[in-house]
């Protein structure tokens, strides 16, 4: 079987030539927050005293994103700061300590960009904070 994605991707033809031929089109629609489709980043409000803990709790649930094993990263003051790893043991212990403090001391600002990865996501997941 083969595909033709059609120009700007309104459509779809699939051809199936296995058993006799079977053709079908139809029109695309796309999920504004799909991890496949769109890297839209995602917003999040919490108070700037809320611990880290709170993000992943939420983005492990809330979001639609099922992260699981998050990696959490962002950029303070120009230089790439890994927030909290789960997936590799050594790492999650060092930054363990992190889940309890606050976005305030953990000098995340309004409007930061958080981007998390997972195993069970294949691309990047970005969220903005919204701090209050």
């Amino acid at each position: 079987s083969s595909g033709i994605n059609a120009e700007y991707g309104d459509n779809y033809l699939m051809f199936n030539n296995i058993d006799g031929v079977y053709t079908f089109a139809f029109k695309s629609e796309r999920k504004e927050n799909c991890l496949a489709c769109s890297r839209a980043s995602q917003k999040l409000t919490f108070a700037k005293s809320d611990p880290l803990q709170v993000m992943l709790d939420t983005i492990g649930s809330e979001t639609g994103f099922n992260l699981r094993k998050p990696t959490l990263t962002t950029v303070v003051r120009g230089e790439n700061r890994t927030l909290y790893m789960s997936n590799i043991p050594q790492m999650e212990e060092a930054l363990r300590p992190n889940l309890t403090r606050s976005f305030g001391e953990l000098e995340l600002e309004n409007e930061q960009e958080i981007v998390v990865t997972d195993p069970g996501v294949k691309m990047p997941v970005h969220f903005i904070l919204t701090l209050t």
